[in-house]
């Protein structure tokens, strides 16, 4: 989720061991956001794979782009719909693309991203690697925690600006000369952005976050003006892969803007996503009112 670096993740890691004995940071209310109504969807979107038509510059294997709609690859992972804490994908493979450090994907999903990669660079778009991909539930949990903490860290972040309003910080916060945010609006905050264990894609193995060489190790929405994104803009759903939480989608995703989180649901759902300018969210709930 977050545009989150490894470097801070690991400066952090040592001060959440220090608090851990006197800070609990499990949320013991309910603090997720709902997800709206998904029902503006385009229908007439679904089913445009049949007659789309497909070109690619290199010899690429169909076979691993496509899935016959196989629920497997539209498993779907958000702040209503949680995996279970001992979920593991079926056949997790460690990806041998440029990656920011050794990671694994779910195999099919691992072969559709070599192809996207090898066309991407046939046509001149190189700077770009993997920086984040299957990730445990064990994993979410330590990440999360991670941001939790850095929101109560001292001081009001964009993000707390953004999720508690001006108004709010002021009169709860900054007119009593506090600080830092309490531990449940840290919460609330960390989950405008950050996946609560179970409630991750990365769980999934079915999605990757990206990167360029001039984002400095860090996630942010700067990768919107890169040739990669741009790129990933018209061609990603010929390989399978979605834009998995677009901009002003938030009510429907739960998730902010991530122009450089990408989900793998297989050529055909994702050229319907694609046609139809859909989440997930929408493409299942279309279906699921079909069936």
């Amino acid at each position: 989720m977050k545009r989150n670096s490894a470097k801070f993740l690991i400066a952090v890691f040592a001060c959440i061991l220090l608090f851990s004995g006197c800070i609990n940071i499990q949320n013991e209310e309910e603090t997720t956001t709902p997800i709206g109504d998904v029902g503006n969807a385009n229908p007439s979107a679904i089913g445009s794979y049949k007659t789309m038509e497909y070109t690619y510059q290199t010899n690429v294997d169909i076979s691993c782009l496509t899935t016959h709609l196989d629920p497997t690859y539209l498993i779907l992972a958000n702040k209503t719909n949680a995996l279970s804490e001992d979920y593991v994908p079926a056949s997790l493979t460690t990806l041998t693309c440029e990656t920011t450090y050794s990671m694994k994907l779910e195999s099919r999903a691992a072969q559709a991203l070599y192809a996207m990669l090898a066309e991407m660079k046939a046509a001149g778009v190189s700077d770009i690697s993997v920086t984040s991909a299957y990730r445990s539930y064990e994993k979410q949990s330590e990440t999360y925690n991670l941001w939790v903490q850095q929101e109560m860290s001292g001081g009001f972040s964009q993000d707390a600006y953004r999720v508690l309003g001006q108004a709010y910080i002021k009169m709860n916060y900054l007119d009593k000369e506090i600080n830092r945010l309490s531990l449940a609006d840290a919460h609330k905050v960390a989950q405008s952005y950050s996946a609560q264990p179970g409630q991750s894609e990365h769980q999934t193995g079915l999605c990757v976050d990206f990167i360029t060489s001039g984002m400095n190790g860090e996630l942010t929405e700067a990768f919107e003006y890169t040739e990669a994104f741009a790129w990933l803009t018209e061609n990603a759903y010929k390989f399978g892969f979605i834009l998995r939480y677009p901009r002003d989608k938030q009510d429907i995703t739960g998730y902010t803007y991530e122009p450089w989180h990408y989900r793998f649901v297989g050529r055909e759902a994702a050229t319907d996503i694609y046609v139809g300018e859909m989440t997930l969210e929408q493409y299942l709930q279309l279906v699921n009112q079909e069936q």
